[in-house]
């Protein structure tokens, strides 16, 4: 049998999500589970969970990857912000309360995103370069991690981040200076906080 495979001319949005759905284990990891096929968030994002039960946003737009990572970075916060009733709707989380690990797809990494990785506050986040192909007049995808973030990668930083014991420091934080004190607020500064 010979194989024919091509770049995909187009590929809708909806057509893209269930490519990303069926791709979950390449995404999220082995034996990871869809939670939410769509979220009403901005980008309707993907909702999984990994194999140890850890939320995982994809966040994705081929034509507009800066638009996908900030979507995703958005729907991060809505979710962790939401994550106590997420944990209660969604057995598979186990109530575990962790944050939620950003998956970006699109066509090219967007702008920012590798400075993101390099900073160390990118820990969350995982880029994927996607190309939608023809197979034989099927459609398929091709996903390439560009941060060598791929799940199994991330999981074995996940398994060393949580078996090493957090160290408290031994020195203690230098005493706040005289010229650095806090300004006291007015009466109308003060009757407004009273409000809420």
């Amino acid at each position: 049998m010979k194989l024919r495979i091509k770049s995909a001319p187009h590929c809708d949005r909806e057509e893209l999500r269930t490519l990303l759905i069926d791709a979950a284990d390449e995404l999220a990891g082995e034996n990871s589970c869809l939670l939410e096929p769509k979220l009403p968030w901005d980008g309707h994002p993907i909702l999984l969970a990994d194999a140890e039960g850890h939320p995982v946003l994809v966040s994705f737009d081929l034509a507009d990857s800066q638009a996908a990572l900030v979507s995703g970075l958005h729907a991060t916060d809505q979710l962790a912000v939401a994550l106590p009733w997420v944990n209660q709707v969604y057995a598979t989380l186990q109530q575990r309360q962790k944050a939620p690990h950003l998956v970006v797809v699109s066509s090219e990494p967007p702008p920012g995103g590798e400075a993101v990785l390099r900073s160390g506050s990118g820990a969350g986040l995982t880029i994927f370069s996607c190309r939608v192909l023809s197979v034989n007049g099927d459609t398929g995808i091709l996903l390439e991690p560009l941060d060598g973030g791929a799940p199994a990668a991330r999981a074995a930083a996940t398994t060393l981040a949580h078996s090493t014991q957090p160290t408290v420091p031994d020195v203690a934080p230098p005493a706040p200076r005289a010229a650095e004190t806090v300004p006291s607020l007015s009466d109308e500064e003060r009757a407004y906080f009273q409000q809420l």
